[in-house]
């Protein structure tokens, strides 16, 4: 893969740490880290259906969208494609027009340079490597997002995945490059995955992008259901 060596370059030399640091002061790299492949939440089934986003009104003095450009690695397939596309949709609806998240299927084969002006034009790049990446330098992640408010790369590491569920930790990786950073007594920015535990975006994690990209958090969605009383499941414990 390319794009993997041309990242693995990139970081290596230090072009994948430039950017400024996290609006809230966070760590500019934050994992999402999984249990073991055989662990109950790895594998067991959840619903969903009880589950549902609000649906806010665009207020109409919005002014001017700001639009984060967000470039996918055509090594990802088209189902992989279609599972970050439906995680960036549920942040899309969240925001509710104060940011869009745009995202583009980067060109086949990017060279350095295109790597480079695209981070320097404040653009994501979401970048499926496997374990030997140095970005999978953690043995427990599944994905690691490196950047700031100035962009970045969210490093899919995708030989760990099993069963779980890319468009879950999709979900917490764009709360990341948002500007939110790992709660332990949260939902979604939980710092452990578990899939009954990350399938939508509850309100203690838009509270914290708001915080972040200075956004009203009364006029933002948010998931509402069973477990997400005040954004926290009250039973759980890390």
């Amino acid at each position: 893969m390319r794009l993997a060596r041309l990242v693995a370059s990139l970081v290596i030399s230090g072009l994948a740490l430039l950017a400024l640091g996290m609006v809230l002061g966070f760590a500019s790299a934050r994992a999402a880290n999984g249990p073991a492949a055989n662990g109950p939440a790895a594998n067991g089934p959840y619903d969903v259906s009880a589950y549902r986003y609000t649906d806010k009104p665009t207020p109409a003095a919005i002014g001017a969208t700001h639009v984060l450009d967000i470039y996918v690695d055509q090594d990802f397939g088209p189902d992989e494609r279609e599972r970050i596309g439906l995680a960036i949709r549920q942040w899309n609806h969240v925001l509710n027009g104060f940011v869009r998240l745009r995202p583009t299927l980067l060109p086949t084969d990017p060279s350095s340079h295109t790597l480079s002006r695209l981070r320097r034009s404040g653009a994501w790049i979401v970048a499926k490597v496997d374990s030997r990446h140095p970005a999978a330098r953690q043995p427990s992640a599944l994905a690691m997002t490196v950047g700031g408010s100035g962009g970045g790369f969210v490093y899919v590491i995708a030989d760990r995945f099993g069963m779980r569920d890319l468009t879950a930790v999709m979900l917490h990786e764009v709360g990341h490059l948002l500007g939110a950073g790992h709660d332990p007594h949260g939902h979604l920015m939980a710092p452990v995955y578990d899939r009954s535990n990350g399938h939508c975006i509850d309100r203690g994690a838009v509270a914290m992008v708001a915080a972040a990209q200075h956004l009203p958090l009364s006029q933002l969605n948010w998931c509402v259901g069973p477990g997400l009383e005040d954004a926290r499941y009250s039973a759980r414990r890390y």
